[in-house]
């Protein structure tokens, strides 16, 4: 403390000794501000009330269900809620959009798909968003995992014969996913480019593209996890392979689709948290903090593998670099699918 610090606070001292015997001891925590303010008192304040969580999930949906698992350990963590603020629509339009727009003061955050930051750029010629500027990435929380699964009655029982199967068949093989431009079409499209097969994409809007497999309307699918186990644990649908990088522990002796089918890249399935723009760095290390350790729980650990996610918790600067190579990656399958923006 220099000089004039000191003698500022000697006085004060003396003065509040002096006035404390006529009943004026107030003074007393007038006295303390600048001492507190030299020292930096405060500034491990945060958070001082709930953090609000924008998100692009409807109620009651996979990714709403699993982060809100998340979300009650990063609350206990953080000492404080975290209250998730849905807001469903226009392709998760409305969840990033509201995000690009609040106070970047660390009270609200986002969590939020590829599909704006990513799946966006080559399905829409409306608004664009660089994640990167006009949002902060935070980390990228967890992986959907994307399966090619067929009906235990179609006569391929591995995915090398499913492509032997489409090679002899070209035209005739379908295949379902959720939609035009999801990641099961994006991955089906190079499935087909790299093997040099035509087949049919069949998308789906209502949720039955792995029901209609089980009943036997299409030979196989490219859905995510959660929507296959059911039909696998029931033993109407067999795993042919992991559209991933890596193996599940879920399905031993499955292969990934890049063992069989050489460069195949799958196509990005994540799910992360993202700050406003401009959101100070100290609010970036603290979020990233909570959420490497929430993830590291092993309930949340155990939860992840049952509903068939994988779990990421990158840095900021990892996530960002990630954003990156995403676009690189989707762009190709989106021109390999000839997918061209409609609106």
């Amino acid at each position: 403390m220099n000089t004039q610090m000191s003698q500022y606070v000697l006085l004060r001292g003396a003065q509040v000794r002096q006035w404390a015997g006529r009943g004026l001891s107030f003074v007393a925590s007038l006295i303390l501000l600048p001492v507190m303010w030299c020292c930096g008192a405060g500034a491990q304040d945060f958070p001082s009330k709930p953090i609000r969580v924008i998100s692009e999930y409807s109620p009651g949906s996979g990714g709403d269900v699993f982060f809100r698992s998340l979300a009650t350990q990063f609350s206990t963590l953080s000492g404080q809620s975290w209250v998730v603020d849905n807001r469903p629509g226009a392709g998760a339009m409305l969840a990033v959009d509201a995000a690009t727009r609040v106070v970047p003061d660390g009270y609200t955050i986002l969590v939020a798909s590829q599909n704006v930051p990513v799946t966006r750029l080559f399905l829409s010629k409306g608004r664009q968003i660089d994640a990167n500027v006009e949002l902060t990435p935070i980390s990228a929380l967890w992986r959907s995992t994307l399966l090619v699964a067929s009906n235990t009655s179609f006569p391929a029982k591995t995915l090398k014969d499913l492509i032997a199967y489409a090679k002899a068949n070209p035209g005739q093989l379908a295949y379902t996913t959720s939609g035009i431009g999801t990641q099961g079409h994006f991955a089906g499209a190079g499935l087909e480019l790299l093997t040099d097969t035509k087949m049919v994409h069949v998308p789906y809007t209502n949720g039955r593209q792995v029901l209609d497999v089980i009943a036997g309307q299409a030979p196989f699918t490219l859905s995510i996890v959660p929507f296959v186990m059911q039909g696998v644990n029931a033993g109407q649908l067999r795993v042919l392979a992991i559209a991933a990088d890596k193996r599940m522990d879920a399905f031993p002796g499955v292969p990934t689709v890049g063992e069989i089918v050489p460069k195949f890249e799958p196509p990005p399935t994540w799910t992360g948290i993202f700050g406003p723009p401009g959101l100070p760095k100290k609010y970036v290390d603290y979020f990233n903090d909570i959420v490497v350790k929430g993830l590291s729980n092993p309930a949340v650990k155990q939860k992840a593998v049952s509903d068939g996610f994988e779990l990421i918790g990158n840095s900021a600067e990892q996530f960002g670099l990630q954003i990156k190579r995403d676009i690189e990656v989707t762009g190709r399958l989106a021109r390999a699918a000839k997918i061209q923006p409609n609106d």
